[in-house]
Formats: structure tokens, C-alpha cells, sequence
């Protein structure tokens, strides 16, 4: 397939059938190279009918023109393909149409052809009986069906044209094979040609048009890596529309195997969907569900009121409709701790950023807000109304004691000493912010130390103690463990503003959400709530805010640490960087979303509470990832570049059998990240990946 992809390369084929089928220079024709289909090989290498070894094929050769896509049709839809074991089916240089296929024991070459003919409806070359028949090689936008199995060699060829036994050994081989098309010629995937989408990627990966040598088997591991996602894990669909840039076909099968072997992400790469984005396709893509990653999709069914709110938005807010929920019910579940993994306590704290440009409707948090945080707004009227009359007092002069109002939604703008006062007076419960433009946020941090508040975020994420001196008679003096939950939004610009510093660790506690590109698209609609809906979720609400006391998780600690594995193995083969800082907090959020649900669904750790607290952890990461993700690999490669590292490579698969650190070194140094390899290989020699034979000679296990 190689040999052949490089021979339509290197004699212009392309160019000359153009000339021939739009300028009508029909001359040209004999430039072209040409397929033998019937033999296999001549036995005195010259080409004689008499001295052809038969290749078990038969050849149909339609000389009317224009049938070519209505024949195509026909075939796909009766299923012939199978029915007759068809391998090539292509428009002729000629404009008719070539078919071959394999022969059927007992008969003859024009019966199989006879028999194809009549099922097809059509006339044909009669003299296509002749083993030594040549045929016009076309380029590939012409042709519909190849099948890798026309390549392979017979191991005995028959001496006296053995039909029968020589064509049962070629097509045994292929038994198993898919007739797949080339190139992805005739496929598509929602639409789009897979030869569009294989280009594309090619770009977005940075390789242009084609690697150069030397990045070919790399190109290919890593197109092969994003691609099974929309090629169903299919190792023959992806040897047939991958490029295979003069590879011998065993080593691109190797390299395709190997990337399809390869760790699994739990969701579709964001790399592949911008791709598909771009092109138009589809997205309701559902990746392959296995037992490694038993991620839930949005629309499945959920814990109580998360179900109700995935029901009323449209399906290109779900997702941020229940990331944005989860600020909202920890506050409401205040009351609740639940041990982590590592042994520590942890209460239901989120950081949530929502991401959109201006008019895209991120304001769809407002009603959600009104809705979920109703009982506490309705507290907190209360308690204003008690701070109000204090105030009020103190102006006039009187003596009257502070009525340390607990008051639990503050605003963005507030300082530092505000912020610890209402802290304190909340005592123990959280605290809730929500931002409906994160500028505002950013503005007051510039005010100084006085209203600078990541510190506060970071430690308010831990449920970390602060506290600060009396340093004026107005100031507020206190110490006092942090329970806050907060959620902004902003456009892309002001959400980079402020997570600027990518090494400050808020970017990490955070969990970002991007709405989809709405540009040119109607706005969708959400579902209006009934009365009787909204009753019902504020019930929920309220019992939330009755529940107390501590609870233990051990089924959502296993599957949280489990998907955490999963992403540790998964660094230890791409080693990207951002991947191992990110993956650890976005396992803590999913164990987070893990307690709302265990309490969404009457205390009980059910499937739908696992699943819903491993789906948030894996969004949360993608995310983290996409964001971020580029940003702190260029800060640990010390290369402050906007160029992004191929950060999918599996190193230690792309290593020959035995190798050097230089080799690793190299590959590193090609994928623009760090040449510090020290750490990686002691970590692949602990974890048993790979065996020292030699000095500065390692050997990979299995």
C-alpha cells in the first residue's frame, strides 16, 4: 500500500488524470502506471499471458461512462462487497468504472464476471479474461475501495494456475480484513470525509501537508492515537485512511496497534474535537464507554436534583448548568465532612469559572442562583436586616451589642478584613460568592493588600485557618477556619487576566467550564419550571441544608483513586507535566461532586453517585488541561512559548527496544518539552517499565 501510494506520488497521477478527464488530452494516458490485477507475477519476467501466475482476482471492466457513483451506490447497498468479495472499485482514467474481485472455486474468469455483470445491470469488456490485462492506475479521489489484502504475497504460488487453491490461501488471509476504502475515500464521519479530517489534524498537530523524514512514525503513532476515537478502535479502518508516508505497511500496522493499545482518555481529545469542530461535525460524540473509565455522559440519569436541572437546560449548557450547581448545594450542605483518600477531611468547596464571550449567554447562572441558594437568601434578608439596625444604632450613638450577623452570600468587591469578619461570624459554615462578570473580582484585587484575595481562595479551596492582626482601630483582628464556595464568570480575556500566573496554584483549584461557540447560532432555550418543579427542588434544598455530621465514602474513594491511576499511567507514558500537577485536585473535585450526590441520593453511595463524581473529576480535568494545560509545560520546560508540546506522545512506546537516555533526550527535545530526563526513567525502572542492561542502556519490560 506504501509502494503504491508512492508510485501515484512520484509519476504525477494526479496531475495527469486532470489533464486527461478535464482537457480531454487522452494522449497523457499512457503516462500513467498500471495495475495487473489478474497475475501475481510472471515466471520468465516477461508479460506473457501463458507464463502469469494467477493472483486469484477477476477483473470487470465497464466501459460506459458516469456509472461509476450510481454502481457504487448499488453495491453499498446490496451488500455486494461481501456477497462477492469485491476489492478495488474505482472510476477508470477512462471515465467507466474497474471492479475486481476474488474468484469463486469451480467457476471460470468471465462466469465470476458473467455473474457480476448480471447483478450489477451492466455491459463489459469481454477481453478482460486475459491473465496478462492491464489497467490504468487512478489517484485516490477516484477510487472508492482498496483493500490491503490485494498486497499480500501468496506463500506457494501454483504452477499450473491453480485457481482454485491459490485464491482460497489470498482470501483466507484476508478473511477477517473489513474492505476498507482508501484514504477514507467514500467514508465519512458525521459527514465529514475522514481525508479532510486526517489534513486537518495533520495541520493542528503542527506537520503541515506531511512529516518530514524522521517524524513519520511518530506523525503517524499520534494521528493513529486521536483518530480511533472516530474510527470505532478499528485497526484496519485506520491503516486504510491513515497516510503511511513510504512506511513499509508491517511497521504502520505495528505503530497502529500500539496507539490504539494505548491509554485511553475518558473523554473525546480536545485536540480531535477542535478538528472536528472547525470542519462542521457532529459533536454528540459517545467515546467508547470501557470498564477502565466509566465516565457518565450529561443526559444520563442523575442524583435527584442534579436530574432535574440537566431536564431544563439545553444541551449545550448541561454541563455548566450542574459545574455551576456545585458551588451553590456544598453551600447549602455545609454541615457535611467527608474523609478523603489521603485521610483528611474535606467539606464540599468549589472554585467554579465559567467561560464565554460577552452575549453568549453565561447569565443562564442568575436563575440558577435564584433558584438553589432561595432558603439562604432569604436567611440572609433576615440578617441584613439585623446588621442594618446595628449600624444604625452605632451612627446614633448608641450602646448596643454587635449582633454578629451571619450573613453567607458576600459580594465580589469585598476586603480582606470584611471578608474575615463575616467568616468568623458564620461559624464554620460556608460562605458563597457569585461573580457574574469576574472583572470584578479582578479590579478589587488590584486594590492591594487591603482586597487581594487569592490567598484567601487557596486556602478557603483547603479549609485552611487565616487570619490576620489588628493593625488599626477600624481593622478587624481574628483567626478562623475558611469554608467558601464561589462562581464566576467572564469572557476568555478576563478569565486569563485572572489566572494569569499558572504557577500561583488557584489555576489547579479551580475547575473551569467553556461554554460552547454560540456565533451565528440561536440562542438555546432553557425549560421554564413549573411551580410544582420548583417546590420540589427547593425541598431538596432545604434537606440539604438539614444534614450534618460526618460520612464515609469508601466506594467513591476507590473509584476516585482508580480514574487517579488511570491518569498516572497515563502521564507516565506521555509524561506531560500538566497532566500529573492537574490530575491530583481534579480527583479531589470529582471526591467534592462525590459527596452532593451521595447526599442527593438518601445518603447512598449508588452507581449514579460514582459515575456523576467520576464525571466531574474528568471535566474538571479536561478542562484544567485545555486552559491551563499548555501554559504549565511551557513554564517547566523553562520555554515560555506559545508553541504547545505534542503533549500526547507516548514516549515509551515511541522507544526501540533497548535505548539510551540521548534517545529519550532526543524524542523530548523534538516535542518541545524539558531535556531533563533523570526523574523519568528512575520512575519507569520503579514502576517495572523498563530494565537497566548496561550503562546508559535501559531495556523496556513486556
Amino acid at each position: 500500500m506504501a509502494a503504491y501510494r508512492q508510485l501515484l506520488a512520484e509519476n504525477h497521477v494526479e496531475e495527469i488524470l486532470a489533464d486527461v478527464k478535464q482537457n480531454h488530452n487522452l494522449d497523457r494516458k499512457k503516462e500513467l502506471p498500471v495495475w495487473l490485477p489478474l497475475a501475481e507475477c510472471f515466471k520468465n519476467g516477461t508479460r506473457k499471458a501463458e507464463d502469469a501466475v494467477p493472483s486469484g482476482l477477476y477483473f470487470l471492466d465497464i466501459d460506459e461512462k458516469g456509472l461509476t457513483e450510481t454502481l457504487w451506490k448499488k453495491v453499498q447497498a446490496e451488500n455486494l462487497i461481501e456477497e462477492f468479495r469485491i476489492v478495488y472499485f474505482a472510476e477508470s482514467a477512462g471515465g467507466g468504472t474497474h471492479i475486481w474481485a476474488w474468484r469463486t472455486p469451480g467457476l471460470s474468469i468471465e462466469e465470476d464476471i458473467q455473474r457480476l455483470a448480471d447483478r450489477l445491470g451492466v455491459n463489459y469488456d469481454s477481453h478482460v479474461t486475459d491473465l496478462a490485462r492491464c489497467c490504468f492506475m487512478v489517484s485516490e479521489q477516484y477510487v472508492k475501495l482498496l483493500d490491503p489484502s490485494v498486497f499480500e504475497a501468496s506463500p506457494s504460488p501454483s504452477e499450473g494456475g491453480d485457481v482454485e487453491s491459490h485464491e482460497d490461501e489470498s482470501h483466507s488471509k484476508s478473511g477477517n480484513q473489513t474492505s476498507l476504502p482508501l484514504g477514507g475515500l467514500g467514508w465519512a464521519f458525521h459527514g465529514i470525509p475522514y481525508e479532510k479530517i486526517v489534513q486537518a489534524l495533520l495541520w493542528k498537530l503542527g506537520y503541515g501537508d506531511a512529516p518530514v523524514e524522521g517524524e513519520r512514525n511518530m506523525a503517524l503513532y499520534t494521528m493513529s492515537r486521536y483518530l480511533r476515537f472516530i474510527c470505532d478502535f478499528d485497526e484496519q479502518k485506520l491503516f486504510a485512511i491513515m497516510p503511511h508516508w513510504g512506511l513499509a505497511d508491517h511497521e504502520v500496522m505495528s505503530t497502529i496497534k500500539s496507539a490504539v493499545g494505548s491509554v485511553r482518555p475518558s473523554g473525546l481529545p480536545s485536540q480531535i474535537q477542535d478538528v472536528l469542530t472547525s470542519l462542521g461535525a457532529a459533536m454528540e460524540v459517545e467515546t467508547e464507554k470501557t470498564e477502565e473509565s466509566p465516565v457518565t455522559p450529561v443526559d444520563d440519569k442523575l442524583p435527584g436534583i442534579l436530574q432535574d436541572l440537566s431536564d431544563h437546560a439545553p444541551e449545550e449548557f448541561r454541563e455548566a448548568t450542574l459545574m455551576a450547581a456545585m458551588p451553590m448545594l456544598g453551600t447549602l450542605a455545609t454541615g457535611i465532612r467527608a474523609r478523603y483518600r489521603d485521610g483528611k477531611m474535606n467539606s464540599a468547596s468549589f472554585i467554579v469559572d465559567i467561560e464565554a464571550p460577552q452575549a453568549t449567554g453565561k447569565s443562564f447562572v442568575d436563575s440558577e442562583f435564584e433558584l438553589l441558594m432561595d432558603p439562604i437568601i432569604k436567611q440572609d434578608e433576615v440578617e441584613w436586616q439585623k446588621e442594618m439596625a446595628y449600624s444604625l444604632a452605632k451612627k446614633n450613638g448608641e450602646e448596643v451589642k454587635n449582633p454578629c450577623s451571619q450573613i453567607r452570600i458576600i459580594e465580589p468587591n469585598i476586603g480582606v478584613s470584611a471578608f474575615l469578619e463575616r467568616a468568623l461570624y458564620a461559624k464554620g459554615k460556608h460562605l458563597f460568592t457569585y461573580a457574574p462578570e469576574i472583572e470584578t473580582v479582578q479590579k478589587n484585587n488590584r486594590g492591594g493588600a487591603w482586597t487581594e484575595k487569592n490567598d484567601l481562595f487557596r486556602l478557603a479551596y483547603d479549609n485552611k485557618p487565616w487570619g490576620q492582626h489588628r493593625i488599626s482601630k477600624d481593622s478587624f483582628s481574628g483567626k478562623v477556619t475558611l469554608y467558601y464556595n464561589m462562581v464566576m464568570c467572564g469572557t476568555p480575556n478576563k478569565c486569563r487576566a485572572f489566572f494569569a500566573d499558572a504557577e500561583s496554584g488557584l489555576v489547579s483549584r479551580v475547575t473551569p467550564v467553556v461554554l460552547p461557540d454560540l456565533v451565528g447560532a440561536r440562542m438555546p432555550q432553557f425549560k421554564a419550571w413549573t411551580k410544582d418543579e420548583v417546590e420540589r427542588v427547593k425541598r431538596q434544598c432545604l434537606c440539604l441544608m438539614d444534614e450534618e455530621g460526618e460520612v464515609s465514602l469508601p466506594l467513591i474513594n476507590q473509584a476516585i483513586e482508580k480514574w487517579d491511576e488511570g491518569k498516572r499511567q497515563e502521564y507516565l507514558q506521555t509524561l506531560r507535566y500538566s497532566l500529573d500537577v492537574l490530575r491530583r485536585r481534579a480527583a479531589l473535585n470529582g471526591f467534592r461532586a462525590g459527596i452532593i450526590a451521595y447526599l442527593l441520593e438518601g445518603r447512598k453511595e449508588t452507581e449514579r453517585a460514582v459515575k456523576f463524581a467520576l464525571w466531574f473529576a474528568e471535566r474538571c480535568l479536561h478542562y484544567q488541561l485545555q486552559i491551563y494545560g499548555d501554559k504549565i509545560d511551557a513554564l517547566h520546560n523553562s520555554a515560555l512559548s506559545t508553541q504547545a508540546s505534542k503533549g500526547n506522545v507516548r514516549y515509551l512506546d515511541a522507544l526501540p527496544k533497548e535505548f539510551t537516555k540521548e534517545d529519550l533526550v532526543g524524542l523530548r527535545l523534538a516535542n518541545n518539552e524539558s531535556p531533563v530526563v533523570k526523574t523519568i526513567i528512575y520512575r519507569w525502572v520503579k514502576e517495572n517499565q523498563i530494565l537497566k542492561i548496561g550503562t546508559n542502556l535501559w531495556q523496556k519490560v513486556g
